[in-house]
């Protein structure tokens, strides 16, 4: 047997950084989604992936991707960062990026995804 060491590689990066979006609400033309494959905790913290997908664009784009630290037992988070798409399902031309430090919480009991994050830890 031949070792193919691009198809090794290929396999390896593809694996670190699969993802697996799963609907969980839609409201006001809005389908909100988690990343169950990299909903993680670290000490007090969870930290999740949402995708946003809007029905119609929003500045150009149709749909967000946003990662959030979150503090469950206050149901506050703080966002990491936020992508901006001109496709459906965070596909196609980034048109919008930001990075933020993560330390500035904010309350969000009625999140239904940060409910979710918070329901399926790891």
């Amino acid at each position: 047997m031949k070792f193919h060491p691009f198809i090794f590689t290929v396999f390896i990066f593809s694996s670190a950084f699969a993802v697996d979006w799963q609907k969980v609400d839609e409201l006001n033309g809005k389908s909100f989604y988690v990343d169950v494959a990299n909903v993680k905790q670290q000490d007090e913290f969870v930290y999740y992936s949402e995708l946003i997908d809007f029905e119609e664009a929003i500045y150009g784009a149709l749909s967000r991707i946003s990662t959030f630290k979150a503090n469950c037992a206050t149901m506050e988070q703080a966002n990491i960062s936020i992508t901006s798409y001109t496709g459906q399902m965070g596909k196609y031309i980034v048109i919008n990026e930001a990075k933020n430090d993560g330390t500035r919480f904010i309350e969000d009991s009625q999140s239904s995804t940060l409910k979710f994050a918070c329901a399926h830890t790891k």
